[in-house]
């Protein structure tokens, strides 16, 4: 499915650092439109940051949501992550 990155989400999971990318399917008119993370309901961030403080509890991990951050932030990390694995491989 082709996506469209709109941001990021901070993530500590057990301690360590564990971002999430935050895309929407760049073909579906219900989200298309979005260009940023700010554009999404805060309704929405709410579960989102929910879901992921909750769905490890059964396993007994700790995870922190920490922030959403913009647009920007995700693809410097999306390039950092990229030349990373360009040197490793």
């Amino acid at each position: 499915v082709p996506a469209k990155v709109i941001g990021v989400m901070r993530m500590l999971d057990n301690g360590e650092a564990d971002d999430k990318i935050i895309a929407v399917a760049a073909g579906d008119p219900s989200v298309s439109h979005i260009k940023d993370i700010s554009e999404l309901p805060q309704h929405f961030i709410s579960e989102l940051r929910h879901f992921f403080e909750e769905y490890k509890t059964l396993e007994h991990k700790a995870v922190v949501v920490e922030e959403f951050l913009e647009k920007k932030v995700a693809q410097n990390i999306l390039n950092q992550s990229l030349a990373m694995y360009k040197d490793m491989f």
